[in-house]
C-alpha cells in the first residue's frame, strides 16, 4: 500500500474519532443544543480522548502488533496489550490530576476536573481504559489490514513477475541452439563411448525436468538448485576438450537450506555466451559460498572480443533478475555486478535465514 494512501487512511480515522468524540459530548450534555458554550470543557474532552487514544493506537500498530502478533506470539500480544492499556490509562488520569486540574483551575474558574470525586476519578478510569482497548483493537485492525493488502500485492506482483521470468527462463535455457548442439554431441558420443553418451543423456533429462517442473515452486531445496548448476555445466563442457575452462567451487552446509529457483543460472548462461574461447583455462570461475547467515554465489568469466553487454534478445535481462530479487527479498540482498573489457564479475549475497523463516 502506497504511503500517501497510508496517510490519508490514519488522518481520515482520527478526523471521524474527533467527530465521534464530540457528537458523544453533545448527547450526553443534559442540554446538547448548549453543549458548545461549555467549549473549554468539549476541548478538555477531546484532547483527553485524543491523546489517550493515539498513545495506545499508535503502541498497537507500531509496537505490539509488528513485534508479537505477526510472529504468532498470541499469549505475549495479549499480555502486553493489556499492561499496555493499563499504563496508558493510569498515566493519562496522573497527567489530569498532577498537570491539567492545576492549570486549567487558573484559567477556567469553575473547570469540571477540579470538581472530580473518587468515584467520578474510578469511572473516568474506567471509561479512559475503554478509550484505551477500543483505538488499540482498531489500530490492531488497520495495522493488520494493511499488512494483508500489502502481502496480496505482493504475492500478485511476484506472480506476475515470477510468470515472466518462467517464460524468460523456457527461452533462455530450453532454446533449439542448446537442445540441438547437447543432442548433436550425445549423438556423436554415442558412436565412440555409449555409456558416457547414456550419462550425459540422463543429465539432459534432469535438467529439462527440473526447468519445466521443479521451478513452478516458490521455494525449492538449495541442493537441488545446485544439482541443476553442476548438470548444466557437464552438458556445456561436452563442446570442449580442456577439463579447466569452467572452475566450480561450492563450500559450506547445503543441506536443510531453500532458495527461491533460478536465481543463478541466467548469469551462468551470460558466462558461457561470451567466455566462447574454450581454449582458456578458468575462463568461467563459479564459486558458491553458504554459512550460517547467507549464501554467497559469484561467477567470473573473461570477454572474447566482440562480446559485450548482458541484455541480448532472448536472455534474461539485469532489470528483470533485479525486479525478481527485489520482490523475494526486499532490501535483504546484495547484487554487484562488475564489467570491463576484459572481464564480467557477478556477485549475489542472499540471507539463509529469510528461506528458513520463509518455509515455515
Amino acid at each position: 500500500m502506497r504511503k500517501s494512501t497510508v496517510i490519508l487512511l490514519h488522518a481520515g480515522y482520527w478526523l471521524l474519532y474527533a467527530v465521534v468524540v464530540s457528537l458523544l459530548f453533545v448527547l450526553s450534555n443534559e442540554t446538547p443544543e448548549l453543549a458548545f458554550r461549555e467549549w473549554e470543557d468539549w476541548l478538555t474532552i477531546l484532547a483527553i480522548s485524543l491523546l489517550t487514544g493515539s498513545i495506545s493506537f499508535y503502541a498497537f500498530y507500531s509496537w505490539l502488533v509488528p513485534r508479537y502478533l505477526t510472529t504468532q506470539k498470541i499469549q505475549k500480544f495479549i499480555r502486553w496489550g493489556l499492561v499496555v492499556t493499563i499504563a496508558i490509562t493510569g498515566g493519562i488520569i496522573a497527567l489530569i490530576a498532577v498537570a491539567l486540574s492545576v492549570l486549567l483551575s487558573v484559567v477556567f474558574e469553575n473547570f469540571f476536573l477540579i470538581r472530580l470525586s473518587v468515584s467520578d476519578l474510578q469511572i473516568l478510569f474506567i471509561i479512559l481504559s475503554l478509550i484505551a482497548l477500543v483505538n488499540g483493537i482498531l489500530g490492531t485492525t488497520i495495522r493488520g489490514f494493511i499488512t494483508w493488502y500489502t502481502d496480496i500485492h505482493i504475492r500478485e506482483t511476484l506472480a506476475n513477475k515470477t510468470l515472466r521470468t518462467e517464460l524468460a527462463l523456457l527461452k533462455a535455457q530450453i532454446n533449439p541452439h542448446f537442445l540441438f548442439n547437447t543432442l548433436n554431441n550425445i549423438d556423436i558420443l554415442i558412436e565412440h563411448d555409449a555409456p558416457r553418451a547414456s550419462l550425459y543423456l540422463n543429465k539432459l533429462s534432469g535438467l529439462l525436468r527440473f526447468v519445466l517442473y521443479e521451478t513452478q515452486a516458490d521455494l525449492i531445496p538449495l541442493t537441488q538448485e545446485l544439482d541443476y548448476i553442476r548438470k548444466y555445466i557437464d552438458l556445456q563442457k561436452i563442446r570442449t576438450t580442456n577439463e579447466h575452462f569452467v572452475k566450480l567451487q561450492i563450500d559450506g552446509p547445503t543441506d536443510g537450506l531453500l532458495i527461491a529457483p533460478m536465481l543463478f543460472v541466467p548469469y551462468l548462461e551470460n558466462a558461457f555466451k561470451y567466455a566462447t574461447n574454450k581454449k582458456v583455462s578458468d575462463a568461467i570461475c563459479i564459486q558458491i559460498s553458504i554459512d550460517e547467515t547467507q549464501i554467497r554465489f559469484q561467477c567470473v568469466n573473461v570477454i572474447d572480443p566482440g562480446k559485450t553487454g548482458l541484455d541480448t534478445p532472448g536472455g534474461l535481462g539485469n532489470d528483470l533478475i533485479r525486479q525478481r530479487l527485489s520482490l523475494l527479498y526486499q532490501d535483504h540482498y546484495t547484487l554487484t555486478i562488475q564489467a570491463t573489457e576484459n572481464e564480467y564479475r557477478v556477485t549475489l549475497l542472499l540471507p539463509v535465514k529469510a528461506h528458513e523463516l520463509s518455509a515455515h
